[in-house]
C-alpha cells in the first residue's frame, strides 16, 4: 500500500527534489521559498528597479549556492559542536553589544539611542501579532544562521598559523636575486604544418595529465542564427508622422502636464535643464534657443521619438547645498502629529539654533529626517539641478531660487509626506542659463507587419535548415554568420550572447548533436539553434569543439621535443643561439616571488631554475620546456639584498591575514569537492 500511496511516497511518487547534499534532499518548495524571499528583499531595497530575466537567473544561482553552503555548514557545525544558545540569542537582541542589524532596526531615530528594555518589549509584541510574527521569526532565524557562520569563520581563521620556517623562506625569497643569461627558442621556429597530431597522441597526452583536462560537469554547445525584431523604415515613418500630428496640439495646450501624462509612454514632470544636462540630445542648441511655449521636434532619442515644449527660461545654479530640519505632520497620507504641535516643535528647534546651539545637536533632537546610519553632517544635502523636480516643490523652489546664506521655514504637503522644513542654503553653484522642458516621448515599436516578416524569415530558415549540414549551408548562402554559445550546463538559465533563455537550454539537453531547434524568441530576436556538441563529465572528449585546443597543447609538446633534439651537443648558450639564429639575452635582478622576468615573461620553470641550487653558476641549464618556447639559461650571479631589520610578529601577521581573510571560503570549497552535491534543478525548471 505504501508503494502506491501518494501521501506516503513510494515507488510511484514523482520526485520534487531540486538537488541533494550528501544524501539530504533539497525540495523545490524550500528552494522556491528562498528564491521568492530573496527576490522580495531585492524589490524592497530597490522598489523602482527593473528585475529582468538575467537578474532572476543570477538570483536563482545565488540562492542555490547559499542553500548548499548552509547544509554543508550545518553538518560541519554539528560535528564540531558549534551551537547558538538561547542566552546567546538574547544577547544578540537585547544585550549590551547587539547584532548590527538589530541595532539598526531598533535604534530610536529621534534620539539615536538603543534601549534594550524597549527592544525586548517590542519583540514581545511582534511575537504576539499574528500578522508580523512570521516576519520576526524569519529575521530571528537569519540572525541565528549568521551567528553560526560567524562562529565557523572565526574558528577557521583562528586555526591559521604561519610557522617560522615559512617566514624565513619568504624573507629569503624577497631578498634574493639572480642574474641570468638565456636563450629562447620560440615554438614558432617550427611551422605548425610541420607537426602532425593524431587523436591517439592527444589521448595519451591527456591521460598523462588528467587533472588538466577533467570536466567536472557536462555541458552543451550550440551555434545559432538570430533575426533581430527591430522597427522597419515604415515603422519609423509612421511613428514620426504620429508625433508630427501631436506637435500642434502640444503647442496650443496650456495644460502641459495633463497632455504629457495622456500622450507620453514615459511621462515625467517638466524640469529645468542646463545645456550640460541636455548635451546628449541631438538638438541641444535648438532646445536652448527656442522661445517659450514653442515645441521642438519630433527628434529621435534612443528607441523613442520625442517632442519637447519649452515652458520657461531663467538662470539657476547647477547644484545647491542645503541643510534642514523636518517635522512631519503626516506620512503616506496618515497623520503623525497635530499641525500646531509640529509648528511649535520646529519653532523650538529654530530658537535653539538662533541661541547658538550646534546644528547637528538640534537636528538629532528634533528632525524626523535624522538617520543615525548616514555619514556626513546631519541633515545636510547637495542636490543637482536635475533633481529639483524630485524634491517637494516648496523645498526645491527655495533651495534653488533663494540666496546662499539665507534660511526659511516652508510648509509642504504631498502624497509622500506633509510637514514643516526649516532650510538653510549653505552654498550654490554659479548661476547658469536653464530651460524648463516638458517632454512627450513615444517608443518606436515594431509593427505587426514587421514582426510577421521577421518571423517569416526565421520560419523559412528553420524549414530549410532541417539538419546540421543544411543549417551550415543555408547560413553561408544567406550571408549569416552563426554565433557560438558554449558551456551550457543542465541548469543554465543564460545563453552567452543572447541572455536568459531557459527553453533553449532545455532543448539542447533533449536534442541530439546535429539537431536544429524550433524558433525561440529571446530578447527581441527570433533564434534558430543547432546543437554543435556535447561535453560529458570526465576526461574531455576529442571532438570538433575541443580538438583545436587539445591539438595546440600537443603541438607545443612535440615542438619542444624537436627543438631540444636539434640543440643537443651544443654546449654553450652562444652555440645554441647561433644554431637557431637567435640571440643571447640578459636578465638581471630576477626575483623568485615576482616570477616575471624582463625579456622572458611569465615562465615559472625558468624562474625556478634560476634559483635551483643544483644548477651551478656559469653552467648551462638543461633544456626548459616553457609556455612559449624552449629555454636554456646560465646563472651569472646569485645574491641577496642587504639584510633588513626583521619584525617577525608583523611578517606573521601579514601572511596570516592574507590567508585568514579567505580561509573559511577555502574550507567551504574543499568541503564541496569532497561532498556529494547534485544539482537537479534542470529536471524541474
Amino acid at each position: 500500500m505504501d508503494a502506491t500511496s501518494g501521501s506516503s511516497g513510494g515507488l510511484f511518487r514523482k520526485s520534487t527534489a531540486v538537488g541533494e547534499v550528501n544524501g539530504d534532499e533539497i525540495d523545490y518548495t524550500e528552494y522556491d521559498a528562498a528564491v521568492n524571499a530573496r527576490e522580495a528583499e531585492m524589490k524592497r531595497q530597490n522598489p523602482n528597479g527593473n528585475f529582468d530575466e538575467m537578474q532572476q537567473a543570477q538570483l536563482r544561482d545565488q540562492v542555490w549556492t547559499q542553500i548548499v553552503n548552509d547544509k554543508l555548514l550545518a553538518d560541519i557545525n554539528d560535528k564540531l559542536g558549534i551551537t547558538v544558545t538561547k542566552g546567546e540569542l538574547n544577547d544578540l537582541l537585547t544585550g549590551s553589544n547587539p547584532d548590527p542589524s538589530v541595532k539598526q532596526a531598533f535604534t530610536n531615530p529621534q534620539t539615536g539611542v538603543f534601549n534594550p528594555q524597549e527592544v525586548a518589549s517590542t519583540i514581545a509584541q511582534l511575537k504576539k501579532d499574528p500578522n508580523r510574527k512570521a516576519d520576526w521569526d524569519a529575521f530571528e532565524a537569519d540572525l541565528i544562521k549568521r551567528r553560526y557562520t560567524n562562529k565557523f569563520n572565526a574558528l577557521v581563521a583562528g586555526s591559521v598559523y604561519t610557522p617560522k620556517f615559512v617566514l624565513d623562506d619568504q624573507h629569503e625569497a624577497r631578498a634574493g636575486f639572480a642574474n641570468i643569461n638565456y636563450v629562447k627558442l620560440p615554438f614558432t621556429l617550427i611551422p605548425d604544418d610541420k607537426v602532425s597530431v593524431t587523436d591517439d597522441e592527444i589521448r595519451k597526452y591527456m591521460e598523462e595529465r588528467k587533472a588538466m583536462f577533467q570536466v567536472k560537469e557536462s555541458s552543451r554547445s550550440v551555434e545559432y542564427v538570430a533575426f533581430d525584431i527591430v522597427p522597419s523604415a515604415q515603422d519609423s515613418a509612421k511613428a514620426f508622422a504620429e508625433m508630427e500630428n501631436l506637435k500642434a496640439e502640444f503647442a496650443a495646450t496650456s495644460e502641459n502636464e495633463t497632455f504629457v501624462n495622456r500622450n507620453s509612454n514615459n511621462p515625467v514632470p517638466a524640469n529645468y535643464f542646463s545645456r550640460k544636462q541636455l548635451e546628449s540630445l541631438p538638438n541641444v542648441d535648438e532646445l536652448m534657443s527656442a522661445p517659450v511655449n514653442s515645441v521642438v521636434g519630433p527628434f529621435h532619442d534612443g528607441q523613442s521619438f520625442v517632442l519637447a515644449k519649452i515652458e520657461d527660461k531663467r538662470s539657476y545654479p547647477d547644484s545647491v547645498t542645503v541643510r534642514h530640519i523636518l517635522v512631519k505632520t503626516a506620512e503616506q497620507g496618515k497623520p503623525t502629529m497635530d499641525d500646531a504641535a509640529a509648528k511649535s516643535r520646529l519653532d523650538s528647534a529654530v530658537a535653539m539654533l538662533r541661541a547658538g546651539a550646534p546644528f547637528d545637536t538640534v537636528a538629532i533632537r528634533y528632525s524626523d529626517d535624522y538617520n543615525p546610519q548616514a555619514t556626513g553632517p546631519v541633515g545636510e544635502y547637495t542636490f543637482q539641478l536635475m533633481q529639483k523636480s524630485q524634491l517637494s516643490k516648496e523645498f526645491g523652489d527655495f533651495s534653488f531660487e533663494g540666496q546662499a546664506g539665507t534660511n526659511k521655514i516652508v510648509k509642504v504637503d504631498n502624497e509622500a509626506y506633509a510637514g514643516y522644513h526649516y532650510i538653510e542654503i549653505l552654498k550654490q553653484a554659479a548661476p547658469t542659463p536653464v530651460v524648463k522642458v516638458a517632454f512627450v516621448s513615444k517608443e518606436l515599436n515594431v509593427s505587426d507587419e514587421t514582426n510577421n516578416a521577421m518571423y517569416g524569415k526565421a520560419t523559412q530558415f528553420t524549414t530549410k535548415a532541417n539538419n546540421a549540414a543544411a543549417f551550415d549551408k543555408l547560413a553561408k548562402t544567406e550571408g549569416i554568420t552563426p554565433m557560438p554559445a558554449d558551456g551550457l550546463n543542465a541548469n543554465s538559465f543564460v545563453v552567452n550572447g543572447l541572455g536568459a533563455s531557459r527553453e533553449l537550454v532545455k532543448w539542447a539537453y533533449e536534442a541530439k548533436v546535429g539537431d536544429v531547434s524550433p524558433i525561440f524568441t529571446i530578447n527581441e530576436k527570433y533564434v534558430v539553434a543547432k546543437l554543435k556538441s556535447e561535453m560529458p563529465a570526465g576526461l574531455a572528449p576529442i571532438n570538433e569543439q575541443t580538438r583545436p585546443i587539445l591539438e595546440g597543447y600537443v603541438k607545443k609538446h612535440k615542438k619542444a621535443k624537436m627543438l631540444i633534439e636539434r640543440s643537443k651537443g651544443k654546449g654553450t648558450l652562444e652555440a645554441i643561439a647561433a644554431s637557431e639564429s637567435q640571440a643571447v639575452g640578459t636578465a638581471d635582478s630576477v626575483n623568485f616571488l615576482q616570477g616575471f622576468i624582463p625579456g622572458v615573461g611569465n615562465e615559472p620553470k625558468v624562474t625556478g631554475y634560476a634559483f635551483y641550487k643544483n644548477l651551478k653558476e656559469q653552467t648551462v641549464s638543461p633544456a626548459i620546456a616553457g609556455m612559449d618556447g624552449v629555454y636554456y639559461i646560465s646563472v651569472t650571479a646569485r645574491g641577496s639584498k642587504p639584510a633588513e631589520e626583521r619584525n617577525l610578529p608583523v611578517e606573521r601577521q601579514m601572511l596570516d591575514y592574507s590567508i585568514k581573510s579567505n580561509a573559511a571560503n577555502m574550507v567551504l570549497t574543499g568541503l564541496k569537492e569532497v561532498s556529494e552535491v547534485e544539482d537537479k534543478r534542470g529536471k524541474i525548471y
